[in-house]
């Protein structure tokens, strides 16, 4: 067979495989009440005369604190938000210490506050901070912790807290993927000063955009709600400094309406995860993230760690062949933080501080996970994984 180029010339055409899927199957899709209930509800708000912050923000507030087991729960308008006007309404001062291995937005709330990030290590199996290099790292600028739960996969929370009272430093949590996720059956909002949960499309609790910010703290409480207001207090004069950081009628509503179907979907996460767990967890070269039999994750990403010489491809020629057969991935979180513009000179001057946050960002890889997902997909997608690295390395030992 043969086809004409533009400059008039034959060439032969080279039949590839058709993809593995006819249509992109997509890494994330948000999980949604039913369009007509939620339609409902919204037409119900917009009725009203107040489209921010009023009674639908209060009731769902109050619903997710119940859900979480917190006193208190200050929704705002993103994580990112509740981050930086967390760590200004605790005064932080100096340094923090936190995790490479995470979104920019863990690093940039501290930068906004003038606080120095200290980067630790993450734990090889876990992927979270090491609690031990936590405990290195502190030094008497220490003012916090910022400890982070990847992907869902709560960190080592009880230690962390032993870390920060001993040092008498603060203890904050980006809780971004972790609504849902437990530790000895209780919420990981229950461990620390803080902790701060983005209810993004990508999430187990999903309100459009928004943030919510857990705290047994009724001071600290009390604070968040003026700072999410510009820092107003009663009367038409500023407390303390704030920002809008305001949540809509709209994006509570939706967050509300989701809040019964949060269990539910981080069964059907773990479910799934369990599927590519059952097919991956023997292929020579991949590993996967470590989850405590005391915890539960929420299963907000399943991520997987090529290691080339073992598996016969590397993380980018696996990710490469899985976009031609239409299957969506991620490199979460790849470059870490200190190898980024903004971070580099706070990057540890000693060469191998963060090996493991650097071994772990060049070879990972996030598959589809969702509650949509069908587990047929979820076990094609493996299976397509055990294939190519199969292959791989059957031409290696042909060529060998």
């Amino acid at each position: 067979m043969s086809t004409q180029t533009l400059a008039g010339e034959k060439t032969t055409a080279v039949s590839l495989p058709a993809p593995l899927f006819a249509e992109t199957v997509p890494i994330a899709s948000p999980s949604l009440p039913r369009s007509g209930d939620l339609l409902r509800l919204i037409e119900a708000v917009l009725s009203r005369s107040q489209l921010t912050n009023a009674r639908e923000v209060a009731h769902f507030e109050e619903r997710a604190a119940a859900y979480l087991g917190v006193a208190h729960c200050v929704a705002v308008s993103s994580c990112t938000a509740g981050l930086m006007l967390t760590e200004r309404m605790l005064g932080l001062s100096g340094e923090v210490i936190l995790p490479s291995f995470t979104f920019f937005a863990t690093g940039h709330s501290l930068l906004w506050n003038n606080l120095q990030p200290v980067f630790a290590d993450c734990d090889p199996h876990s992927f979270n901070i090491d609690p031990q290099k936590v405990e290195d790292a502190v030094t008497p600028r220490t003012s916090a912790i910022l400890g982070v739960h990847i992907y869902g996969c709560p960190a080592a929370a009880a230690e962390l807290e032993d870390i920060a009272r001993r040092h008498g430093i603060r203890l904050i949590f980006d809780a971004a993927h972790a609504f849902g996720s437990q530790i000895d059956g209780r919420s990981v909002a229950s461990f620390g000063d803080v902790s701060v949960f983005s209810l993004t499309p990508t999430k187990p609790l999903v309100a459009g955009e928004g943030g919510l910010i857990a705290t047994g703290d009724a001071e600290l409480a009390r604070l968040l709600r003026q700072a999410r207001n510009y820092g107003k207090g009663e009367s038409y004069d500023c407390d303390v400094l704030g920002l809008n950081a305001r949540m809509t009628e709209i994006q509570a509503t939706i967050a509300a309406a989701g809040l019964p179907r949060v269990e539910r979907g981080v069964w059907s996460r773990n479910e799934l995860a369990l599927l590519y767990e059952g097919r991956l967890g023997a292929v020579p070269g991949i590993s996967l993230q470590r989850i405590e039999p005391s915890m539960r994750s929420s299963r907000k990403d399943f991520a997987i760690v090529v290691c080339q010489s073992e598996y016969g491809l590397s993380r980018d020629e696996l990710e490469a062949a899985l976009t031609r057969d239409n299957i969506e991935t991620r490199r979460y979180f790849d470059p870490p933080l200190h190898r980024q513009k903004l971070y580099r000179s706070f990057a540890p001057t000693a060469g191998k501080a963060l090996a493991v946050t650097e071994s772990i960002s060049a070879s990972v890889l996030c598959l589809p996970l969702h509650s949509k997902l069908p587990a047929a997909a979820v076990e094609a997608i493996a299976d397509r994984i055990v294939e190519l690295g199969g292959r791989a390395s059957a031409r290696e030992d042909a060529s060998g």
